[in-house]
This record gives structure tokens, C-alpha cells and sequence, in this order.
């Protein structure tokens, strides 16, 4: 392997190691975790440093999280050894590091890699991003789940939890929040609804929530889930998820 191509290569693990980092964080964060603790689970798993007793019990306490923990793991032992790899190609060919075009290389993919990150900080970037990955993790993650659910802060045994409406779950489709007392049934407070980019001024007894809404919710994440957690026809979909964990434990 030339010095050019080891080069190239470790950009290119560079790029790919971020990418992990932000996905897995997104798709942990959808498990109930913070955006912090997601992306410390993830560069810790990556890089194979462990962590303490309390933080593992984060993620072996769910059945979903324990397959992305494994997923990122063997993702860290490939970037392991690529990296090993990298490093002692870029070693035994520096002697022989004649080429004309080594530095221009050199530099043109450190441009890349710096206009990559600057990129991908781009809010609206940022956002398209994060929507490609958390309905890729609807899909295959939840079971047919329609409604995207993240965790945006964690207070005491509740949770700040932002939701897309896909599809407005059955129980609540068509009344009021006044015919519907989420509080009440759920524990569930609505913060904010937003409706086609707006946010709406007032939240009274009237509104209706429908589909496409991006709400803002405080409650707890289980009766969160237990609400909006509904497959394309409106119906719960979160009781196959919860018999396949019951059945892996067993």
C-alpha cells in the first residue's frame, strides 16, 4: 500500500468514524437516552475504553440498546484494525514519500475533511440528517412504528421528549385535548405543538393534534411511548416490541 492511498484511507476512516458517532447517537437517542449520554455510549463503545457499572446498565437494561452496543462495537474493532493498518503502511513507506503529488494530496483531502465538518454543522444540513437517520430507525429498529420519538433532556424519572406526528394514534384522533386528558390518563404535559413551521400561540382545551405536528412533551418516556407508539393504521405497536425483549431475557 503506497503512502497516497494510506493517506486517503485514513481520511476516509476519519469521515466514516464521525458519521458512526453521529448516527448511533441519534439511533440511541431514540432508545431514551439524552444526546449526551448517546454520544458518550457510542465514542466509549467505538473506542473500547468502557466505562462504569451505572452508565453499562444504561445500555444493557433494553434489548434494542444491547444490538446497537454490539453493532458499534464491531464497528470499533474494523476502524481498530484499519487505523493499526493505516499507520504502519504510512510508516514503512515514508522513506520512499518521493511523489511530486504526495503533499498536493496531502492537502487537497485535508480540505475535504475540513469542508466536511463545517458541513455537516450546517443547521438545515444538520436537520435533513437527523430525519434520514431517525426514520431509517423507525423503520427497522421499532417495528413499524410511524411516529419519531427523541429524547431531548432527562429531569428526575421524566423526560423532555420532542415527537413528529406521523400518524395520530387512534385514542386521540379526531377530540379535543379537553375530551382527551392526557394528563390525566398519561401523566403526558404538552409544551409546544408546531404546524407546518409555525408554532402555534395558544394550546387550549380546543386543539386537536394532528398529523405532521411536531409536539414537545414532559412526561414519562414509557407512557410517552405507550401513547404515540402506533403502526401506519393507527393501532399500538409497542407491545411486539416489548414481547420479543421479554423473550430474549428469558
Amino acid at each position: 500500500m503506497s503512502l497516497s492511498v494510506s493517506i486517503s484511507l485514513f481520511f476516509a476512516v476519519a469521515v466514516a468514524y464521525i458519521l458512526i458517532i453521529d448516527i448511533f447517537t441519534i439511533l440511541f437517542r431514540m432508545s431514551g437516552m439524552t444526546e449526551e449520554k448517546a454520544k458518550f455510549q457510542v465514542i466509549s463503545l467505538l473506542t473500547n475504553s468502557g466505562y462504569t457499572t451505572k452508565e453499562s446498565e444504561l445500555v444493557v437494561s433494553k434489548l434494542l440498546r444491547r444490538k446497537l452496543a454490539r453493532t458499534v462495537m464491531l464497528f470499533g474493532y474494523i476502524f481498530s484494525v484499519t487505523i493499526i493498518t493505516v499507520f504502519v503502511n504510512v510508516v514503512m513507506n515514508l522513506p520512499r514519500a518521493v511523489q511530486a503529488d504526495l503533499w498536493t494530496l496531502t492537502v487537497i483531502l485535508a480540505i475535504i475533511f475540513v469542508v466536511f465538518m463545517v458541513v455537516k454543522r450546517v443547521p438545515k444540513v444538520k436537520t435533513k440528517f437527523n430525519n434520514i437517520i431517525e426514520k431509517m430507525g423507525q423503520r427497522f429498529m421499532f417495528r413499524g412504528n410511524v411516529n419519531v420519538i427523541s429524547v431531548i433532556e432527562q429531569y428526575a424519572k421524566g423526560v423532555i421528549a420532542g415527537i413528529h406526528v406521523q400518524k395520530v394514534p387512534s385514542v386521540i384522533d379526531g377530540k379535543t385535548l379537553g375530551e382527551f386528558d392526557m394528563i390525566g390518563k398519561y401523566g403526558i404535559h404538552l409544551i409546544i405543538i408546531k404546524r407546518k413551521e409555525e408554532v402555534l400561540d395558544y394550546i387550549t382545551k380546543d386543539t386537536k393534534i394532528e398529523a405532521d405536528d411536531q409536539l414537545v412533551l414532559f412526561g414519562r418516556l414509557q407512557k410517552i411511548m405507550d401513547l404515540f407508539f402506533v403502526t401506519q393504521d393507527g393501532r399500538a405497536s409497542l407491545e411486539a416490541v416489548k414481547k420479543e425483549e421479554e423473550k430474549e431475557l428469558e
